[in-house]
């Protein structure tokens, strides 16, 4: 079952905002339909996500006294919560997955 781009949108703003203690008003300008986002980076993707404010990039990682955190990790979260907003709303819809574009872009894909 095809799922509209801009339910998917919707999950990963929720998901973002839930996963990273963000407002979704905060976040709202930085996650775009693919074929429609400003920078045109992945305009195949159904998502373009833009990381250069409060959203965090799949590929950061930081270093400190108690370990190292990979925010790949939080994006697998992130995937996971989305897909469930997405399957309430579409049970038995696609699911979709991200994947970093660039040091500042993410992009969603359906699996």
């Amino acid at each position: 079952m095809k799922v509209p781009n801009c339910d998917v949108r919707d999950a990963y703003r929720r998901a973002i905002a839930k996963v990273w203690g963000l407002k979704q008003k905060d976040i709202k300008g930085d996650i775009h339909i693919g074929s429609r986002a400003p920078g045109q980076w992945s305009p195949r993707s159904i998502v373009e996500i833009y990381c250069e404010g409060y959203i965090p990039n799949a590929t950061d990682v930081h270093y400190s006294e108690y370990g190292t955190l990979y925010h790949s990790e939080n994006w697998c979260q992130i995937d996971d919560m989305a897909n469930q907003f997405i399957q309430k709303k579409h049970p038995g819809g696609q699911k979709f997955f991200s994947e970093p574009y660039n040091n500042a872009v993410v992009s969603v894909w359906p699996s």
